[in-house]
């Protein structure tokens, strides 16, 4: 071993509280060697992405028993089990919904594959907080066995504590049984 090498058990630990931009910068600027916990480092980049920008998603990964909607108004879609990504934000599929921890602008997405018990039409919702802020339109039911297909996006200011979930109501003022196929909610922080 030469006289000027070191061994990592030498250096310095950098931890968790004085990691930061311009304590990551400055040791490389100064050509400064410190130990890292590879689980610090992996909390360091975790909240940078949750500042930077927060990603929700949320989906169905299998067939669902019939929900049934009305046309009185808009009933919240239970079909979420699985949560796809989760970075700052809080995403609960127990209560199919997702919960905003930053105020800003978010992209909010979704697609749902489903077949209807009969030729009602649907429309199809994004809420916010229980109220209607992006109606993706009326679909046509087909009958019982022949999936149909919606989706669409929407950029909205939102602020923290936000619950934005999916919605449906049968637009005619009838009923209509709804086996959910595939049905996915993105929401990105932009």
């Amino acid at each position: 071993m030469a006289t000027n090498d070191i061994t990592i058990g030498q250096l310095e630990e950098m931890t968790g509280e004085i990691i930061n931009d311009d304590s990551l910068l400055s040791s490389v600027d100064s050509v400064t060697n410190y130990k890292l916990k590879i689980k610090t480092l992996k909390d360091y980049i975790v909240n940078s992405i949750s500042a930077t920008r927060p990603i929700g998603e949320m989906s169905l990964t299998s067939v669902t028993p019939a929900q049934t909607f009305t046309g009185a108004s808009f009933t919240k879609i239970v079909a979420f089990d699985k949560i796809q990504y989760e970075v700052g934000m809080d995403v609960d599929v127990a209560n199919d919904q997702v919960v905003l921890e930053t105020d800003r602008d978010y992209r909010v997405t979704l697609s749902i594959n489903s077949e209807f018990n009969n030729n009602q039409g649907v429309e199809f919702a994004v809420l916010i907080d229980g109220v209607v802020t992006e109606s993706l339109g009326t679909i046509q039911g087909r009958g019982s066995g022949k999936p149909v297909y919606i989706g669409g996006a929407d950029i909205d200011p939102l602020v923290s504590g936000n619950v934005i979930t999916v919605g449906a109501r049968e637009d005619s003022g009838a009923s209509v049984d709804i086996i959910f196929h595939k049905v996915r909610l993105t929401v990105e922080g932009l």
